[in-house]
């Protein structure tokens, strides 16, 4: 366990870990939510 908090207190390691975390999640919604463009919903001032 000391190993592991020896490593996690590297800044660079630290760096890189926040990153792919950070970096998972934005993947995870955009496959979640998939990646629209602005042409594919109504737009609302077509109708007037």
């Amino acid at each position: 366990m000391n190993k592991i908090k020896q490593i996690y207190t590297n800044t660079g390691v630290r760096f890189a870990l926040h990153t792919f975390f950070y970096l998972a999640i934005l993947v995870t919604l955009f496959l979640m939510y998939g990646f629209h463009t602005a042409n594919t919903g109504n737009y609302i001032y077509n109708d007037f």
